[in-house]
């Protein structure tokens, strides 16, 4: 069913928000600026267009009967639109926003969010009280499923695309609809608030209960959406914003218990769409990461990118940033959703359409290499899904000043994406996967890491204990699996026997040091230099696994009256630092041989600290880790390559037989003090040596889209090739199969190639 939109890659969004005061709307969208607009976009490539029929503000964009129309809609903007797209053969996706509205408090105040001292919130971005609908609430049933279904039938979409819905089901609610219905699925009063800090929510039941129970609301809203959508156009495809990503789990609720966190593929939607770089920021890195997610979930996924700094502005950003982020998606195996806002009058910019058919036509021949391509699974990365949403913030939870100077914003994901960073500067071909989809994939993987996934399910651990069992190599890192997926504590270490120790209590320090022992420093080039690494870590006691490094507390003068403990630690330097002391408190990093396999435990969250520091000297610490588990000349991919360049590796069948496609990012964003990212001067880079595991020899290897020969050769094992230039993006294609259009030229020239040992 989901086929058109695997197909199609260039989607354009419209954005279309326009608060009550606005005057003149869509007064320029007559019919012939419609078809003016329709034809714009055929010419730069766009394939789909996704445009408004209900906004953020609550208000219709045509004449509905269901919703209020905006007051000052002045042209039917949604069928107009509708109606010049399909004259150009472009796929038309309506826009509907969920859980905001400025106007339904008049209507009906009984569906709105309240807070616990009895206000009534605002939702999402606006700007007015009052506008958070609950989904609790009577609202889904009464409107707004009549209103979808209205859109549907009035305008006969191929796609629908609904925002502020699942990502606005996080906060606490307080109306009479929440009440009750907790009371009814638990037996239980909402908790009394304040909703505990990240660091102190998993000693609080009451509130994980609560929100396991609120965040169980999604699962059935997305469904009925599904059923909705299918019941008036079982042809019509369904995304919903942000649904689906590691970050935003849904758990599978009943009678107020937890029966299991989600896979995306459960969750009734045809497609993955999001739009995750909210106010500028860093684009490639949240596509990458995200992208290496829901590229195993077994759906198509898009993600959006803009001509703006921030949303809801005309500013316009360089195109040479849209290509290299267009280029990331594609190396992640995802499609493209541009993003555009129209003025209030409903007239684009043509300078916006003159650059974008520029940036597609960029990618327009890199597009066929993304059709039938898969990941290649090697190392994989786990993110735990109620690990995403629950329990304390990654990295140094106090200890450091954070008034001086600006406080770097933490999250509980910095544990996975600072993996993900770490590998992806590492050269590493690495996947990320929920715990249900990593389960179902391990006999693929090379090497699994759990970066301090605290939440996770006993499924999962006793599958990594056959998969190491067998084989197969494991990284665990910090109080990984010390709670269940419902946010218990287990009364025993769950890998203790997989990693050869035991984890008791946390140490009482924000920060420790790591010291090497001589054999680990030995082969590190900073390995005498302690590393300082802020966060938890644990008291570990070992049981048949072998110490590389140990952990130092911080000098005892650094607590009053020799009391460990928060209330006692005392500032030290500028920031709060504290040199070492000389007290072993046990190890920081081991390995243990469990039947065929290895796993090594590392104590502490070093994968969120290189997130939000990126320090060298941990960089070095874990890829001599990674090193020890799963070495380079063993990998599918290594490279020689600058940090910045990033790899992706994919596989494809085709008629002549099988391929390999190394795609090749350039990241190189200029000097900025702020949040603003911008990638518009890309130097070059020249003799990058990629090294890539195949079964057999190959036959050719290109590069892509130019169709260039290279030069490579194959050791019996793997093909060396060298990428004598990379500007934005380059495609690496390794031919296992010679295909038959193959002209004697190209085989003659392509021998020439080869080398002596190839």
């Amino acid at each position: 069913m989901a086929s058109w939109i695997s197909e199609v890659y260039r989607k354009l969004h419209l954005d279309y928000h326009q608060p009550p005061w606005m005057e003149g709307v869509a007064e320029a969208f007559t019919e012939a600026e419609a078809q003016r607009q329709a034809k714009t976009f055929k010419r730069s490539g766009i394939e789909a267009v996704e445009f408004f029929a209900y906004d953020h503000y609550g208000y219709a964009f045509y004449p509905s009967g269901i919703a209020p129309v905006h007051p000052g809609l002045k042209n039917d903007y949604t069928g107009l639109m509708s109606k010049a797209l399909k004259a150009q053969g472009i796929r038309t996706i309506l826009y509907l926003n969920a859980f905001t509205s400025v106007e339904m408090r008049k209507l009906h105040p009984e569906w709105m969010r309240v807070a616990e001292d009895g206000t009534m919130p605002r939702g999402a971005w606006l700007q007015h009280e009052a506008s958070h609908i609950c989904i609790a609430s009577d609202y889904l049933e009464a409107f707004f499923f009549p209103l979808l279904r209205e859109a549907i039938a009035r305008h006969a979409p191929d796609g629908v695309w609904i925002d502020a819905g699942s990502w606005m089901v996080e906060h606490p609610c307080y109306c009479d609809n929440c009440s009750r219905r907790y009371l009814e699925d638990t037996g239980r009063s909402l908790p009394a608030g304040p909703m505990p800090a990240p660091s102190e929510e998993l000693d609080d039941e009451a509130w994980i209960r609560w929100r396991i129970w609120r965040r169980g609301l999604i699962a059935p809203y997305l469904r009925r959406l599904a059923e909705t959508v299918k019941a008036v156009s079982p042809d019509t495809l369904l995304a919903e914003n942000n649904a689906g990503k590691y970050l935003y789990g849904i758990p599978h609720v009943e009678r107020g218990e937890l029966v299991k966190w989600l896979a995306p593929l459960e969750l009734g939607l045809d497609w993955l769409s999001c739009d995750p770089v909210h106010f500028g920021a860093n684009h490639e890195m949240t596509f990458s990461r995200e992208g290496r997610y829901q590229s195993t979930t077994g759906l198509p996924f898009d993600y959006m990118n803009e001509r703006f700094h921030g949303w809801g502005e005309w500013q316009m950003r360089p195109p040479t940033d849209w290509k290299l982020e267009l280029a990331t998606v594609l190396s992640v195996g995802g499609r493209f959703f541009f993003a555009d806002q129209p003025h209030p009058d409903g007239t684009v910019e043509p300078t916006v359409y003159r650059h974008l058919r520029e940036v597609h036509d960029y990618v327009k021949p890199r597009e066929p290499f993304g059709h039938g391509a898969e990941p290649v699974p090697d190392v994989a990365v786990l993110a735990s899904l109620p690990s995403q949403l629950i329990g304390p913030m990654a990295g140094p939870e106090w200890g450091r000043d954070q008034a001086w100077g600006v406080a770097v914003p933490r999250s509980r994901t910095d544990r996975v994406d600072g993996a993900s960073m770490l590998l992806s500067e590492a050269g590493i071909q690495h996947l990320i996967y929920d715990e249900e989809t990593m389960r179902r994939s391990l006999d693929r993987q090379a090497l699994v890491i759990v970066p301090d996934q605290m939440l996770m399910e006993d499924e999962t651990i006793e599958a990594l204990e056959r998969y190491v069992e067998t084989g197969g190599t494991l990284l665990v890192s910090g109080r990984s699996g010390l709670y269940s997926e419902r946010g218990e504590r287990r009364a025993a270490d769950p890998f203790a026997k997989l990693l050869g120790l035991s984890r008791g209590g946390e140490l009482p320090a924000p920060l420790h040091y790591w010291q090497a022992g001589p054999e680990l420093a030995a082969s590190m080039a900073n390995g005498d230099l302690k590393l300082q690494v802020w966060g938890a870590a644990m008291q570990v006691t070992l049981a048949g696994a072998e110490a590389l490094a140990h952990v130092l507390e911080p000098v005892e003068s650094v607590w009053a009256e020799g009391v460990k403990d928060r209330s006692h630690w005392r500032h030290y330097t500028t920031v709060g630092a504290a040199p070492a002391g000389k007290t072993d408190a046990g190890p920081a990093v081991t390995v243990h041989r469990y039947g065929r396999g290895r796993a090594m435990y590392v104590n502490g969250e070093p994968f969120a600290l290189y997130y939000l520091e990126g320090h060298r000297l941990t960089r070095e610490w874990l890829v001599r880790g990674l090193e020890e588990l799963y070495p380079a000349a063993s990998r599918r991919l290594d490279a020689d390559k600058p940090l910045h360049v990033e790899l992706a590796l994919q596989e494809r069948r085709t008629m002549e037989g099988a391929e390999l496609l190394v795609h090749a990012t350039n990241y190189f964003a200029q000097k900025r003090p702020g949040y603003i990212i911008h990638n518009e001067e890309v130097p070059p880079i020249f003799g990058i040596r990629l090294r890539v595991r195949t079964k057999v020899r190959p036959s050719r290897v290109t590069l892509e889209p130019e169709r260039t020969l290279l030069n490579w050769t194959w050791d019996g094992e793997r093909v060396h090739v060298e990428l004598p230039r990379l500007d934005l993006h380059a495609i690496v294609r390794i031919e296992t199969g010679a295909g038959e259009g193959m002209r004697e030229e190209e085989r003659a020239g392509n021998d020439e190639r080869q080398g002596d040992d190839g």
